[in-house]
This record gives structure tokens, C-alpha cells and sequence, in this order.
């Protein structure tokens, strides 16, 4: 289920899970609040930029990405004409949603999140181990967007900075408020390439 398109009366169908219960969304069985309605002046097209779709060349050439991720082989895909936002959402833009909709990410829910391991701001009994697989994130106990590097630290002084520490299901819910969509794959990669 995807949060993120609006309908065709221009309603984003998100719902709220039910008393004791609700939709499974995603590995950690949570469902955005909602349903949102994404306000008038959060739909237009300010600060995004219109890519002129086309045919590109997909996927690692240079054989510095994971197998795993499906990274390669380069190959062809062509996208039709679309919007992205100039910039990520930051912490400002991501605070204006909570404060809006009372919403709560996953790893504030869960009490932790992952933390690059020269970033990490915590007290030492705060980091609760390694990643599995990727030994360079830490997991660390309070670290959320409010606090991206571990409870030592604060979003606070970094609003125009990018929103980090939220989960797929927290991107979906903020698209739902803001009546936008995730890019996929391969629109991101477009995008990013210039």
C-alpha cells in the first residue's frame, strides 16, 4: 500500500490503524496516521524541478556498489517527464508534518535507530551494538530525527539540514501530508545524475 499518491479527488488514502490493531504496513507493522489531507499550499510544484524524462543508462558501470543492492549491470530505462523536489525534505519541513499531525517515526516507536559509527553521540551504554551487516552503523538507543547522532545530540540547529533517522514509513506519511509521492528507483537516480 502506498500513502504517498493522492486519489483522483486529490485525497490521499491513508488510514489510521484501528483500536488494538490495524493494516500491516512494511517489516515493523506500523501505519502513518491519517487519513491526511495535504493542503493547498503544499501541493504546488514551489521547489521542485521538472526532469524531462527520457532513456538513461541505470546501475553501478564501476563495480563500487553492494550485489545485494541490485546495483548492476548498467541498463537501459527510460522514464517519461516528471517532478522532484530541488532539495531533500529537511528538518524543518519534517518537523512542520509532526507538529501538524502528532506524528511518531518508527525509531522514535522503537526507542533506536542506526548511527554511522564516527557520528555517534551517545553514552557508551546508549550503543546497543553493530548493524547486522553493516559494521559501520552503530545502533544506538534514542537516536531519532530529533536526535540523528544519538540522545547527545539535536536536530535543532540543523533545520535546513536533510531529515535523517526516518524509515520508509515515515517518507510515506510525510508524502501523504505534503500530497507528493516517493521517487522510485530509477527516477531518484535519474534525478541525482543531473
Amino acid at each position: 500500500m502506498s500513502c504517498c499518491v493522492p486519489s483522483a479527488d486529490g485525497h490521499s488514502r491513508c488510514h489510521a490503524p484501528a483500536a488494538g490493531g490495524g493494516v500491516l504496513i512494511g517489516s515493523l507493522g506500523t501505519t502513518p496516521p491519517g487519513p491526511f489531507r495535504p493542503a493547498a499550499d503544499r501541493r504546488g510544484t514551489r521547489g521542485q524541478v521538472r526532469l524531462p524524462g527520457g532513456t538513461f543508462a541505470m546501475g553501478d558501470g564501476f563495480g563500487e556498489g553492494y550485489a545485494a543492492d541490485g546495483e548492476g549491470p548498467v541498463h537501459q530505462v527510460r522514464l517519461d517527464p516528471f517532478l522532484m523536489d530541488a532539495t531533500t525534505v529537511t528538518n524543518a519541513a519534517f518537523a512542520a508534518f509532526v507538529k501538524d499531525t502528532g506524528y511518531v517515526t518508527d525509531a522514535e516507536r522503537l526507542g533506536m535507530s542506526a548511527v554511522f559509527h564516527l557520528a555517534v553521540r551517545a553514552e557508551p551504554g546508549d550503543v546497543l551494538g553493530r548493524a547486522a551487516g553493516t559494521p559501520w552503523w552503530l545502533v544506538v538507543r534514542g537516536a531519532s530525527w530529533r536526535h540523528p547522532a544519538g540522545p547527545l545530540s539535536s536536530a535543532g540547529t540543523l533545520q535546513n539540514h536533510p531529515v535523517v533517522q526516518v524509515s520508509w514509513n515515515d517518507a510515506q506519511a510525510y508524502c501523504a501530508w505534503a500530497g507528493k509521492r516517493l521517487p522510485t528507483e530509477a527516477e531518484w537516480e535519474y534525478g541525482a545524475r543531473g
